[in-house]
């Protein structure tokens, strides 16, 4: 298992996420849990996301790998509260 940051390209909004650290075994699985949601309905229609701002398809979002070597500190700060 590694650690992912996965990034918005695109400006974001109030109550949405610009960036998540992950943990998975590969990017696709990283992007996987960042687009993840709930269909509340089953119809496709409606799309609950677990990071809002993220889009379903992942067409705003990098995937970028992180090492853990370096000196301490944060690895992410990321608040967008509204």
């Amino acid at each position: 298992m590694a650690l992912f940051l996965v990034s918005r390209t695109d400006r974001h909004d109030y109550d949405e996420y610009d960036a998540i650290v992950v943990r998975a075994g590969d990017e696709a699985t990283a992007l996987k849990i960042a687009t993840n949601g709930t269909d509340p309905f089953g119809d496709g229609e409606f799309w609950d996301e677990d990071f809002p701002g993220f889009k379903r398809d992942g067409s705003n979002l990098t995937v970028e790998p992180l090492s853990s070597d370096g000196t301490d500190g944060a690895v992410i700060k990321s608040f967008n509260a509204g």
